[in-house]
């Protein structure tokens, strides 16, 4: 499961969980370490692991790129998270195109606005069980590419299953 901007997809590309109650001005590691996802993962509730962006610290859990890959093994490492993670533009992507208008900031104060993304999640979600057609494409609005600031939180436990899992997943030539 990849987890982006407060959205956890799923390889289907189904929103398998959404956090919609903070401000967008909120960082998304803030957010995820208020969830209740986040307590599942650390009480083993939840198969699989999660894959984050920079922003997110390095957890067992929580598998996020290396800064600097060295050897071959971490070069596949990253190429194969920022290939995964790509599923999440692309179920954006899909979202966008089925319901326009999250293309554009929603006239509503906070609190209808969380529930109104929620239920296109939801509606998305039935529209990919249901094997709808994905809408033809509409212009995108011009995307602002924010960069994100690597966390400085240290997990050694963290940094060391993820070294264990690129030796096991990506040693082999």
């Amino acid at each position: 499961m990849v987890l982006p901007e407060r959205v956890v997809i799923g390889p289907d590309l189904q929103i398998s969980n959404i956090v919609t109650r903070w401000p967008g001005s909120t960082h998304d590691a803030r957010i995820f370490n208020y969830s209740r996802l986040k307590k599942m993962c650390e009480r083993r509730e939840m198969k699989g692991i999660l894959l984050g962006d920079r922003g997110y610290p390095q957890l067992p859990y929580l598998y996020t790129p290396l800064a600097n890959p060295v050897t071959a093994p971490e070069r596949r490492y990253n190429a194969a998270h920022i290939v995964t993670r790509c599923m999440v533009e692309r179920c954006f992507g899909i979202w966008k195109r089925r319901f326009a208008c999250l293309s554009m900031k929603l006239r509503t104060k906070l609190d209808p606005t969380s529930r109104i993304i929620l239920a296109y999640a939801v509606l998305h979600n039935v529209a990919r069980q249901q094997r709808e057609d994905i809408p033809d494409m509409v212009p995108d609005l011009p995307d602002i590419n924010v960069p994100v600031a690597a966390v400085q939180q240290r997990n050694q436990r963290g940094a060391a299953e993820r070294v264990g899992f690129i030796q096991r997943h990506f040693g082999q030539e």
